[in-house]
């Protein structure tokens, strides 16, 4: 079958519409030194989770920094001036990580539901 340059385009764009890996509502997997039960990626660019430690809703917009990485750039309910960067990676099991730096705050499993965030 002879592939035309049309029907190689119109893969590529279909392959671009796809949402991020990391898109999505995620339920913690065990316990973790932050208290972060659950958190959402949303379609549109914003991110949501609670931590314990310290008590705060944090309040982020992310971006695919990766086909499975992403850079969320958050900022506590308790110091709204002040922003932190997080990153969230999805691995290859499935199993989502939000990180700190180097250190690895909560791992995560998708569930299901709309990843909206009002």
């Amino acid at each position: 079958m002879k592939r035309t340059p049309l029907f190689l385009a119109s893969t590529l764009l279909l392959a671009a519409c796809s949402p991020h890996p990391g898109t999505g509502n995620w339920t913690a997997t065990g316990e973790n030194g932050a208290g972060i039960a659950a958190l959402t990626l949303s379609y549109d660019g914003r991110a949501l989770f609670t931590t314990e430690v310290p008590k705060a809703s944090w309040h982020c917009f992310w971006s695919a920094e990766g086909a499975r990485d992403a850079v969320l750039d958050c900022t506590p309910s308790s110091h709204p001036d002040q922003e932190v960067r997080y990153h969230f990676r999805v691995r290859k099991n499935g199993e989502g990580e939000l990180l700190r730096g180097e250190k690895v705050l909560g791992r995560f499993r998708r569930t299901g539901g709309k990843p909206e965030i009002s």
